[in-house]
């Protein structure tokens, strides 16, 4: 599957905000054969329940709303890898980016199973042995 968009650096990104967008265009340019192509936004899950006699574009809206977005999924081929960005890369990165990827390998059970990556500017010694230990790569840049 190809992502929607080229694996290039840009001014802004759906859903980054900030410092993120520094730290994913660090990373873009230090690793620039990395993927094929990317996918920002990249929502998985059901979202809230919402109510059945809501109009539909308000049902619509409450799932678009309260999906979990993936920051960055790219793409080798068909091989996804599910990115977190973070300026400060934390536990709930973590627990970030492995909830993304069971939510991915179950509404998407066709794809090679994801990989999941973190992307950061600053992580503490603490955190990179967890990290570590769940076999998880984090990217300083």
């Amino acid at each position: 599957m190809a992502g929607r968009f080229p694996y290039i650096t840009r001014r802004k990104y759906p859903h980054m905000v900030g410092d993120e967008t520094q730290v994913w265009n660090r990373f873009v340019v230090k690793f620039p054969k990395r993927f094929d192509t990317v996918d920002y936004d990249f929502r998985v899950g059901e979202g809230m329940p919402y109510k059945e006699d809501w109009e539909a574009n308000i049902r619509r809206m409450v799932t678009a709303i309260t999906q979990k977005r993936i920051d960055v999924v790219g793409w080798n081929g068909d091989r996804p890898t599910i990115i977190e960005v973070k300026v400060r890369a934390g536990l709930s990165a973590l627990g970030q980016v492995l909830g993304y990827v069971a939510l991915f390998k179950s509404e998407l059970p066709s794809f090679p199973s994801p990989r999941p990556m973190i992307v950061c500017e600053v992580t503490t010694a603490d955190d990179m042995k967890i990290f570590k230990s769940q076999s998880i790569p984090v990217e300083i840049v």
